[in-house]
């Protein structure tokens, strides 16, 4: 054996070491996390955080170094988030069938190969299998300017899915439609992150102009702006601010006393996607 296969035996063997490590950790984190199902009994159906699974990605994605790609170690534990997801409790996927396919491709790479991922053929079919609990996430389009088909209107009650995160969590995968964005509900709260973006459903007495939104969401101190509106009948408009807001927010009665507004819902908030590429 000359010198150089012996060089390259032994970095092979310190690969061999490390694979051996890392199989160890995985496991080591897999017991923690049925010690965490164990004692959380049946306070919880479902081990979803998806706040949580933000702030892991978060933190592995501000201190990878080196040539090895960030979008693989996202995909990486996003596969192992959502494996000992599953070990918790009900997991599962209804994607709505867009004619591209690039929601099932944002959903598989996001959720992992070995969730359960279906399709659903109506926009109201996936809100529906998440309200009635046959399906733990659904997967939808990220809304339109004018959305002849909003999903998103009607979430009126306090028992409906809410929006807890928008994909792609991290941009430049290989999913077809490149620049396709959707948005993922469940019956979980949203939970903040520091970075967040929170959906408001807004019912008016009248037609607004969409620089309006963000005048009115400035007179309560927040940043905001018009996603998307529905007119067919009453009118109905999401809106997004950049802060979290739960239900319970005083500044939402500063907002429901405004001239015209009818009622206003949270119907969601969602952790802010990374970026493309590291920022310094």
């Amino acid at each position: 054996m000359d010198r150089t296969e012996g060089k390259l035996n032994d970095l092979r063997g310190e690969i061999d070491e490390i694979d051996t490590a890392l199989h160890d950790l995985i496991m080591r984190r897999a017991a923690i996390v049925e010690s965490i199902a164990a004692a959380k009994g049946e306070q919880s159906a479902s081990g979803m955080r998806p706040g949580r699974e933000a702030e892991i990605l978060r933190r592995l994605s501000a201190r990878h170094r080196g040539p090895f790609p960030r979008g693989s170690l996202v995909r990486i534990w996003r596969e192992i988030i959502s494996a000992v997801t599953a070990m918790q409790g009900p997991y599962s996927v209804a994607v709505f069938a867009d004619d591209s396919g690039a929601l099932w491709d944002l959903s598989r790479d996001h959720f992992g190969n070995c969730t359960g991922l279906s399709t659903r053929a109506a926009r109201r079919d996936v809100v529906g299998g998440v309200a009635d609990g046959t399906v733990t996430h659904g997967v939808l389009p990220y809304p339109l300017d004018e959305d002849d088909r909003p999903w998103w209107a009607g979430l009126w009650s306090n028992e409906a899915p809410q929006i807890v995160m928008r994909l792609p969590f991290l941009p430049g995968g290989n999913a077809r439609g490149r620049h396709a964005q959707a948005l993922v509900i469940a019956r979980v709260a949203p939970e903040p992150t520091g970075d967040d973006r929170t959906l408001l459903l807004i019912e008016s007495a009248e037609q607004r102009r969409r620089a309006v939104f963000a005048e009115m969401v400035g007179q309560i101190g927040l940043d905001g702006r018009l996603v998307s509106a529905a007119t067919d009948g009453s009118l109905q408009y999401l809106v997004e601010v950049a802060d979290f807001l739960g239900r319970d927010d005083e500044r939402l009665e500063a907002l429901r006393r405004q001239d015209e507004v009818v009622r206003v819902q949270v119907i969601g908030a969602y952790p802010v996607p990374l970026a493309e590429t590291p920022t310094s």
